[in-house]
Parts: structure tokens; C-alpha cells; sequence
């Protein structure tokens, strides 16, 4: 994972993370939408068969996505100057809410990525402080607005 020195980096490389992901997906639905026109494939496959393929696509596209939302979470909570420790702890439950909403709606159940696993992703010494404040509250807003002044001709 690599260390995150500005707001910047940050939303490039975040960018970078949902586009990887987004590609993912879409090879997902690619190789589910070639099985189902292909007639002779599903032919081969039970329902049943079917019903796992599609569930285990499913799973894997929402457990890909639940890695991201811990990340993401602390990264807002950084950028509104929550403390580190909070924003663990926000980020953890987002999670948790997150895979029940999507188990509510009607998707797979899944396993939610251990919070040692997600916690290794982020840099934290890029945006906390030692004693759990954040170092860049403000910062991504800022340069956005920046960002869009410039692209305005401003």
C-alpha cells in the first residue's frame, strides 16, 4: 500500500482503488453475462448451479466493495477533523451497517474484512498526528474548491 503524503495522493489513489474495483465488477457481470448467453452453459449448470454462480459472483463484488468503505470512512472522518480514534471506530461500524444493509436488501451475506486487515491499508501517519488528530482537516475541500476554480478559469 503505498503512504499517502497529501490530500492529493489521497484522492488519486482512492480514485484508483474504485476504478480497480469498478473493473472487477464489470468482469464479474462480463463472465455472468457470457454464461448466460451462451445456451449450452447454462444448459451444463443445475438451477442450483446457477443460483451459486450468480450468489458467488454477488458475494464477491459486495466483500470487494466492504474492503474500500473502512478507508474511505476514516478518510472523511480525517477531512472533518474527527480523531483517529473515533474514526476507527466509525469506520468499523460503517462497515458492519453497510454488509447489513445490503444482506436486508436481498444481497449475499457476507464476511466483513477483519478491522487488522483494513487498518493495514491506510497511512496513518499521513493523516494523524501521534496524538490522534488529524492532519489534514479541511485539506481535500480546500483543494477541490481549488481544483474547480482552475478548471472554471478561475
Amino acid at each position: 500500500m503505498p503512504t499517502i503524503r497529501n490530500s492529493e495522493e489521497g484522492r488519486r489513489l482512492a480514485e484508483a482503488r474504485w476504478r480497480k474495483h469498478r473493473e472487477r465488477e464489470a468482469a464479474a457481470v462480463r463472465l455472468a453475462e457470457a454464461w448466460a448467453d451462451d445456451a449450452l452453459s447454462l444448459a451444463v449448470l443445475t438451477k442450483a448451479q446457477q443460483r451459486r454462480l450468480i450468489g458467488n459472483l454477488l458475494r464477491q463484488g459486495v466483500e470487494g466493495t466492504l474492503c474500500e468503505v473502512a478507508p474511505s470512512v476514516v478518510l472523511a472522518c480525517a477531512e472533518v477533523g474527527i480523531d483517529r480514534a473515533a474514526a476507527e471506530r466509525i469506520a468499523d461500524l460503517a462497515v458492519l451497517l453497510t454488509a447489513t444493509a445490503i444482506e436486508q436488501a436481498g444481497g449475499p451475506e457476507v464476511a466483513l474484512p477483519p478491522p487488522e486487515t483494513w487498518r493495514a491499508t491506510v497511512a496513518w501517519e499521513a493523516i494523524y498526528a501521534q496524538d490522534g488528530r488529524s492532519l489534514v482537516t479541511g485539506r481535500i475541500a480546500r483543494e477541490s474548491a481549488a481544483e474547480m476554480a482552475e478548471a472554471d478559469g478561475g
